[in-house]
């Protein structure tokens, strides 16, 4: 089994080709062990329901893809950022047509996709009709956040054209649920339930920053006290 295409027909990946952006140049051959070294702590906490608490605007928005790997037969794990529209979430292969989930798709496209509060079981297809691409892509870039800028380019300021043609050659994947169509919740790209999570976060921080301040200055003031001797 192969990720089908939208539009129909034979599996027929994107030409890839190298992206224009100066600060991928210069990431991208680091950019392998880095995120191997991110996902180890983001798959534990995402798998553990924090994925709600981690997606902001500026942080961006991540779902955890598992696929089946194509040559071991076990469960892999990434986490992507997303975009929920039409009733199906939308993930970038970030790494073009050699991106080993990507791979794995097209050996099995059944897959499991944790978003925020929920789990679902999803069929992975290969979207090349331009069009498309052309609708999601740009969204996609912009709900990424901070690491939108790396397609070499700020997306939130850039125009759809410059997106799309930093990723033209990048597969967009949709992931579309066997049962009901997927509709975007508070704490999705778009929704607002970041702003009262991250209060309560800051508010958390400030408490443990003051008692941490306050512990601190007691011990200094016991330590400057004379000794009776």
């Amino acid at each position: 089994m192969g990720v089908a295409s939208h539009a129909g027909g034979s599996f027929s990946p994107l030409a890839e080709r190298p992206t224009p952006s100066r600060l991928w140049a210069w990431f991208g051959p680091r950019s392998h062990v880095a995120f191997l070294l991110l996902n180890r702590l983001m798959v534990p906490l995402l798998r553990a329901g924090a994925g709600p608490w981690m997606g902001t605007p500026a942080t961006g928005y991540v779902l955890l893809l598992e696929v089946v790997g194509r040559r071991s037969g076990t469960t892999r794990r990434i986490p992507l950022s997303y975009l929920i529209l039409d009733g199906s979430a939308w993930v970038l292969a970030g790494y073009g047509v050699r991106t080993q989930w990507y791979l794995n798709l097209r050996a099995d496209p059944q897959v499991t996709v944790r978003l925020p509060g929920r789990t679902v079981r999803c069929c992975a297809e290969e979207v090349h009709d331009p069009g498309v691409r052309a609708r999601v892509i740009p969204r996609l870039a912009r709900v990424a956040g901070l690491a939108g800028f790396l397609i070499g380019c700020n997306p939130w300021t850039a125009s759809d054209a410059r997106i799309l043609g930093l990723l033209d050659w990048i597969p967009l994947i949709r992931l579309s649920p066997g049962a009901e169509p997927l509709s975007a919740g508070p704490d999705d790209p778009g929704g607002l339930g970041w702003v009262w999570r991250q209060a309560i976060a800051l508010a958390v921080v400030g408490i443990v920053l003051r008692s941490g301040f306050r512990a601190l200055r007691a011990l200094t003031h016991a330590a400057a006290r004379p000794r009776a001797g």
